[in-house]
């Protein structure tokens, strides 16, 4: 029992210590000094205010992250309003109707399908004839090079080709050619040897400019690599208005035969 009553006793005297205790904190708050702090006001006083400097100084960083996190927030909406509002929202359909005006096929124009094989053959075949034909109308041979880059992307290696095959060396402008020679192409078959890899073989003539064939006619054959490519934002109306189909030449490679 002794025991027990000394520690209530203890408890009991704690308790009124730290009542005591909390009473002499308040008497000194009340004289301007916290328990333990020097009798000196003017110390007192710098300590305060060095206490309430600190108590701004801890809200103004913490609204300072709050009104840079806000800002982030701001900035990541505008650009997701931007981003949503770049995006076409309307989605462009063809209709074909026939005589009687009635709809007999409606399809997406947004979207590439797979090509004809007989447009897919008159696109290549056109292709060989463009890159290969000399013609003393620099307006026709400016045509026809552009049509055969419509075909061509820049980052394919049929570009490189075209572009070594124009531009290697003077004898090989068909504009420098058209002083003294001019070339005929006639294109005996175009086969598709896969979905992707086209066969076209070819008569070429090369007359001088008084129409006289400067050398027998000899037979080519060309291994064309071709893909459909959708039109997408960053295609332009000239390259929609050059090839509609999108139809275009990966790789290509020709010999002559013997």
């Amino acid at each position: 029992m002794s025991v027990i009553s000394d520690f209530f006793k203890l408890r009991i005297g704690e308790k009124i210590k730290s009542n005591k205790q909390i009473r002499e904190d308040y008497e000194f708050m009340e004289g301007g000094r916290r328990s333990g702090e020097n009798e000196n006001p003017y110390l007192s006083a710098r300590r305060t205010w060095n206490d309430h400097m600190r108590g701004i100084q801890a809200s103004r960083n913490m609204w300072q992250m709050l009104a840079l996190l806000c800002l982030l927030m701001a900035l990541a909406g505008v650009g997701g309003v931007i981003a949503i509002g770049s995006q076409s929202k309307f989605i462009p359909y063809v209709v074909q109707v026939n005589k009687l005006g009635e709809a007999v096929a409606v399809s997406r124009a947004d979207i590439a399908t797979v090509a004809d094989q007989r447009v897919v053959h008159a696109s290549v075949a056109a292709f060989i004839n463009d890159l290969r034909m000399v013609t003393p109308d620099i307006a026709l041979q400016r045509r026809a090079i552009f049509r055969a880059y419509a075909m061509l992307s820049n980052n394919d290696p049929a570009t490189a080709k075209a572009n070594e095959w124009f531009n290697s060396s003077e004898a090989s402008s068909p504009f420098k050619r058209a002083e003294t020679q001019t070339v005929n192409v006639e294109i005996i078959s175009v086969i598709p040897q896969s979905p992707e890899t086209w066969q076209v073989d070819w008569l070429e003539k090369v007359y001088d400019r008084q129409g006289h064939l400067t050398e027998p006619p000899f037979k080519m054959r060309a291994l064309l690599r071709i893909y459909n490519k959708p039109t997408t934002q960053g295609t332009t109306e000239e390259q929609v208005r050059n090839n509609p189909l999108g139809i275009y030449i990966q790789d290509f490679s020709w010999s002559k035969q013997t």
